[in-house]
């Protein structure tokens, strides 16, 4: 188990892990460490074990069990990004993907990772089980989209690449790519030739069928459809933020 498994997504439920924000690690997370080999660099990073295993269905089993990584208190992560690891590694002790870098000189800025981190770190908590992770990256999506009144089509295509027909960043990115993006033709269209790359056939239909039903609900344009503020999120069953 020296990898995460390459999961289907799973109807955007979660395990025992923690997926709403009002349940708190405690002292006895921060006992032990454990060593996490990231990348193809092999860049090593030391948290603690209970931390891990508190937000991550699958940390918990590795770390947990009768596999070789509970004995060595090690795991490999060669698939997983070193900047994407950077900043779940202060998430995971922060709870807050703002202001992740070195800001110094910008003492009072509000700054969010690029979108295409963002997206990385949703499929990172998808195949970690770590869905705590994986609301706070939409929620982040969500806010960056709303406060600089742009986003980055890449999204969309980590979005199909890694994810499974029906998860929350899919429709997610797709419900941003309608209701709040240019398709006029016009120099920053999200259909414009330079970025058609990021768009594969499965998500040119569902932007069809999103296209088609705002304008059968008659949706304003430049805003996300009124939604519980779960609707993107994973979530165990009856759970809820």
């Amino acid at each position: 188990m020296s990898t995460p498994p390459d999961r289907s997504y799973i109807g955007g439920s979660a395990g025992k892990a923690v997926s709403t924000p009002n349940r708190l690690p405690s002292k006895k997370h921060y006992k032990n460490t454990v060593v996490l080999s990231v990348g193809s660099s092999k860049q090593e990073f030391t948290v603690h074990k209970e931390l891990l295993c508190f937000y991550s269905d699958f940390f918990r089993a590795a770390f947990n069990g009768s596999f070789k990584e509970a004995t060595e208190g090690r795991i490999e992560l060669p698939d997983t990004q070193v900047d994407v690891f950077e900043i779940f590694q202060v998430w995971l002790y922060s709870r807050s993907l703002l202001n992740t870098q070195d800001l110094q000189d910008q003492p009072d800025s509000q700054k969010y990772p690029d979108f295409e981190i963002l997206a990385g770190l949703w499929v990172f908590g998808d195949k970690c089980q770590i869905p705590l992770l994986q609301n706070c990256a939409a929620d982040a999506i969500i806010q960056y989209n709303k406060d600089e009144n742009r986003f980055r089509t890449s999204v969309l295509k980590t979005a199909y690449d890694h994810t499974m027909e029906g998860s929350p960043l899919r429709r997610l990115a797709i419900d941003i790519l309608v209701f709040r993006m240019v398709h006029e033709e016009a120099a920053n269209s999200i259909l414009r030739e330079g970025i058609l790359h990021c768009w594969s056939k499965e998500s040119l239909v569902d932007f069809a069928r999103g296209i088609s039903k705002a304008w059968y609900l008659g949706h304003p344009p430049r805003n996300l459809p009124e939604q519980g503020k779960c609707h993107y999120h994973v979530h165990a069953e009856g759970e809820h933020c």
